[in-house]
């Protein structure tokens, strides 16, 4: 079963690849993880489980050489793992880890060999190479300048590590994303790192704010960026960006960004016109998902299918592949799911009460008391 399921979470696995049509889908919420399943391509999805109830999850990463899951947890809930895979019973990893609020978890296969990486705030990256069963820091990512400029806008102000990514054919070059302050990029394998700043502006309405990049498989020079104020794209590894996107556009704060490997020139990104400050303000997020088919030069909202607006930001955003067909998965922070199985030309919900689907606090908005003290923190932020 798993061979055909997709991970959705907003700080773990965001593609993977299987035998055939989706028939399962393991979503990270602030409810645990939150199982979708149906008989076949042409039945109707259920909510078949869930697990892990107690915990707000944020990341969520399958482990194909273990065949292991792992979930790791918002609000200092911890690392887990399901030894089997499919999510159903759960043990707590610990050994090492000494920040139990995680935000980013990756994992690399080289041959036989899995390696894990887990980001945390605040800003921290771990390393495991024995399946999870224990981590190193390495600290060596606050080996560059700048690190005190590393913040987080709500309170208390403290940065995370949001992504982590590997490239796809230097195996000892991996980047790590910190919101906000750095874009790191290692080539000796986390030994040394540099901080890639040529994409940020003093005028940026925030501070070197990386959400996501990907790196075009065919071309691994040409990375698209998406962060805090648009989309960008350089063609040099990093030396220079060129700006696609812009705040106050369409869609003026993306946090996902993919490249469709069958046809390169065709990139996707999806996420908001406004920033999460304004979502407390107008209970609205107008998320949408957006492509591009010249690399990034113009843009086509991709909402057939979806509500207008839309409410509830985006808050994962997951692709699926098999042979013939490429799936796309949105989860909400009301707790709903949208599939499109023709590259985002249509949208069906297939779900709207999974639990909010959120990173760290991105879903309080929308909880049903106005006067709640999280509102009232982040209107005077």
């Amino acid at each position: 079963m798993r061979d055909t399921t997709i991970y959705l979470s907003p700080g773990g696995q965001e593609t993977s690849r299987g035998g055939g049509p989706a028939t399962r889908i393991a979503i990270a919420t602030v409810e645990g993880v939150a199982t979708l399943a149906r008989e076949g391509a042409d039945a109707p999805w259920t909510l078949a489980g869930r697990s892990l109830a107690d915990r707000h999850v944020g990341q969520l990463v399958y482990e194909p050489v273990s065949g292991r899951l792992f979930a790791g947890c918002h609000a200092d809930g911890g690392l887990w793992v399901s030894d089997d895979g499919d999510g159903k019973s759960w043990r707590p990893l610990t050994r090492g880890l000494d920040r139990p609020h995680f935000y980013a978890l990756a994992a690399r296969s080289i041959g036989e060999k899995a390696t894990l990486f887990a980001g945390t705030s605040p800003a921290a990256l771990y390393r495991s190479d024995d399946l999870g069963e224990s981590w190193r820091e390495i600290a060596s990512i606050r080996d560059v300048p700048d690190t005190d400029k590393w913040t987080f806008p709500p309170p208390p102000h403290i940065a995370h590590v949001k992504q982590i990514v590997f490239h796809p054919t230097e195996p000892d070059t991996l980047y790590v994303l910190v919101e906000q302050g750095a874009f790191l990029k290692s080539v000796d394998d986390g030994a040394t790192w540099t901080d890639i700043t040529s994409y940020s502006h003093p005028d940026d309405a925030n501070y070197r704010d990386p959400h996501r990049i990907v790196i075009r498989p065919d071309a691994p020079e040409r990375i698209y960026l998406a962060s805090g104020v648009g989309v960008y794209r350089t063609d040099d590894g990093g030396r220079t960006f060129e700006r696609l996107t812009r705040r106050g556009e369409r869609l003026g704060y993306p946090d996902f960004v993919f490249v469709d490997p069958e046809a390169p020139d065709t990139v996707y990104t999806g996420g908001s016109p406004l920033n999460p400050p304004d979502w407390y303000r107008n209970g609205v997020a107008r998320s949408c998902v957006m492509r591009s088919a010249d690399e990034g030069r113009s843009w086509r909202v991709m909402d057939r299918g979806m509500p207008d607006p839309m409410v509830g930001a985006f808050q994962a955003m997951a692709r699926y592949r098999w042979d013939g067909g490429m799936s796309f998965v949105v989860g909400t922070a009301i707790g709903e799911v949208y599939l499109s199985d023709d590259r985002c030309e249509t949208w069906r919900r297939i779900a709207d009460a999974v639990g909010p689907v959120a990173k760290d606090n991105h879903h309080l908005p929308w909880l049903p008391k106005a006067d709640h003290p999280a509102h009232i923190a982040r209107m005077q932020a």
